[in-house]
């Protein structure tokens, strides 16, 4: 037995489709003695805020916190580590312990279905999983990031990609960003191994030692080598181009079902849900573009998410619509460059 009385030493029965599972284990969750520890507990993981008030927890259904915790971890393990470390953090740690052990109880059959049935539209949705900010930390970036953490110069090369990373004039607030965030940045903004040339030259003219300068300017184009040589996809934007394409999608289409599907690439399927309608108004169009970018790195990974995700959510002309226009309008922001840089 769990920690709480609950029997778990016999089998939970076997279901023909991950859904049945799914409704299975929300029903047994809501109509438990501790449903409102459970959906409590299920909020704080969902949305990184523990709340207490009716008013609120109401607006938000268990179906969907399970929902977004099996969109958000594909297996029962990563489901079982992010629950326990909530519920050790918390005040009454023992008892949500045991209210964690209940959650993971009534979804495991959820993952005995998923397993039976990996081909289907539900595992390849709940696949996408993992928040942006570690899905940007990927094998595409990392050559440069170990080859620039070596330098015993990296404060000064930090400087550099700081107004690599900008708009002349201004700097990247470098003592607090990230060296992968520094490196995506003046990456985003240099999207050829020419354009990047001609940023550093740009910069190294207004330096007060150019020669210097220089050295440093071939250490950050040896680093950033691999990004135009490995064949590897990139993302081509500027602000300009942003600007350009977000006209062009509000003039096909409307650009609200546009942010419901790149919403629904990021965050998981879009439910239309209180919660999820406020965090939406919180993204425009252009912080949605731009993370979706930094996601996707090839087009045929932003064309297979988009429409895997689209089978997800509520078929509507605006969304089949959008959907058109997306995969065509987006399409020429991805180019492979085929000549390394040299330095």
């Amino acid at each position: 037995m769990s920690s709480d009385g609950l029997p778990t030493d016999y089998p939970q029965p076997m279901f023909a489709k991950k859904q049945d599972a799914i409704e299975q284990a929300v029903d047994s969750l809501m109509q438990h003695s501790q449903h409102l520890r459970i959906k409590k507990l299920l909020f704080s993981v969902c949305y990184g805020t523990w709340e207490n008030e009716s008013s609120v927890l109401n607006t938000v259904s268990v179906h969907s916190l399970v929902s977004v915790l099996l969109g958000r971890y594909s297996t029962l393990q990563q489901c079982r580590i992010t629950l326990h470390k909530k519920a050790n953090s918390l005040n009454r740690k023992k008892l949500y312990i045991a209210i964690a052990d209940t959650i993971l109880y009534y979804i495991r059959a959820v993952f005995v279905a998923q397993e039976a049935h990996k081909a289907s539209m539900d595992q390849q949705a709940a696949n996408l999983s993992a928040s942006v900010q570690k899905r940007a930390k990927s094998d595409f970036y990392q050559p440069v990031i170990d080859t620039l953490s070596k330098a015993s110069n990296l404060e000064v090369i930090r400087t550099f990609l700081g107004y690599l990373g900008q708009k002349p004039g201004q700097i990247a607030d470098t003592a607090s960003s990230d060296l992968l965030s520094l490196v995506q940045l003046a990456h985003r903004q240099s999207p050829t191994p020419l354009q990047l040339k001609q940023n550093l030259l740009e910069i190294t003219r207004h330096q007060s030692s150019p020669a210097k300068a220089q050295l440093i300017a071939r250490q950050i184009l040896r680093a950033f080598r691999p990004l135009y040589a490995l064949g590897a996809t990139s993302v081509v934007t500027t602000p300009d181009s942003l600007t350009m394409l977000e006209q062009e999608l509000a003039d096909k289409c409307d650009t609200h079902q546009v942010r419901i599907l790149l919403y629904s690439i990021l965050y998981g399927p879009y439910a239309n849900s209180p919660l999820q309608r406020q965090i939406l108004q919180t993204k425009t169009l252009r912080d949605l573009l731009e993370e979706t970018f930094d996601y996707c790195n090839s087009y045929s990974d932003f064309e297979s998410k988009l429409t895997i995700l689209a089978h997800c959510l509520e078929t509507s002309d605006g969304i089949n619509r959008a959907l058109k226009v997306m995969l065509v309008s987006i399409y020429r922001y991805y180019t492979r460059d085929q000549h390394p840089i040299k330095a």
